[in-house]
């Protein structure tokens, strides 16, 4: 037998499970912070065990913990593992490639974004040239209610996914956010002005893959982007995000 293939029957190892779920648990949350009492309550999970994960997490960097109230958040450490595995391997260079062509083109910065559990979550990035530009590194949070890149991204989930997570959000707020989903779902595209940095502009298009779907972005200064011209930035996006879907297909029948 396979060493790599284990037996359906090989025991699991319950704490693995258990710091899993709460993980996971963080990924459907709105709140950045958690206490332990709220996840311990809301997985049905003994005090003690949820202490004892979450120092463990804690002492690898997938969690932090806050000096001035207690309270628990996602560190760095899960992030960076998350954006390693965002996209399958054998497309993994190709889209590089193109971030890489399209950001040569226009010097400016090209991020690649997806869902991961409810939130945005940037997987790739290729940084301009200018010294003034976006500082995040992969591995950011992209937040799904405000700028291009995050509603794009949730425009073009399944309307299942859309639907749970506009529910996470004060009825107003959803409301305002749906219609801006229809549109961006209607015109393929989002453009948006200091709506997450102030003074940072982002063009993103969908970026339908088999395995999920991406957003593709231009991101940088509004004055240098409008400069460059909005439709013209876009347009590249939609030949890059093009040019990708075709050669993917073609990876995948070869």
């Amino acid at each position: 037998m396979d060493k790599e293939m284990m037996p359906s029957n090989t025991p699991r190892v319950s704490s693995v499970i258990h710091a899993t779920k709460i993980l996971e648990y963080y990924a459907a949350q709105r709140e950045e912070y958690l206490s332990l009492t709220e996840i311990s309550n809301a997985l049905h999970m003994h005090k003690t065990t949820v202490y004892r994960i979450l120092r463990t997490l804690q002492s690898v960097g997938w969690i932090e913990q806050s000096s001035a109230n207690g309270r628990y958040r996602l560190g760095t450490g899960i992030l960076l593992v998350a954006s390693a595995v965002s996209v399958h391997r054998t497309t993994r260079s190709l889209i590089a490639e193109e971030m890489r062509k399209l950001s040569e083109l226009h010097n400016e910065t090209v991020v690649l974004s997806a869902l991961r559990g409810n939130i945005g979550i940037c997987v790739d990035m290729v940084k301009s040239h200018h010294s003034l530009s976006i500082s995040p590194e992969n591995g950011y949070i992209v937040p799904l209610e405000r700028g291009a890149t995050g509603k794009t991204l949730l425009a073009s989930q399944p309307p299942d996914v859309i639907r749970t997570i506009l529910e996470s959000y004060p009825d107003d707020e959803a409301a305002a956010l749906k219609r801006q989903i229809g549109d961006i779902q209607r015109d393929g595209y989002c453009i948006s002005e200091s709506e997450v940095d102030m003074g940072v502009a982002a063009i993103a298009v969908p970026l339908p893959l088999n395995d999920c779907t991406y957003t593709l972005t231009i991101s940088g200064p509004m004055e240098r982007l409008k400069q460059l011209d909005y439709q013209i930035l876009k347009k590249s996006l939609l030949l890059t995000a093009e040019s990708i879907i075709q050669k993917s297909a073609y990876l995948e029948r070869a």
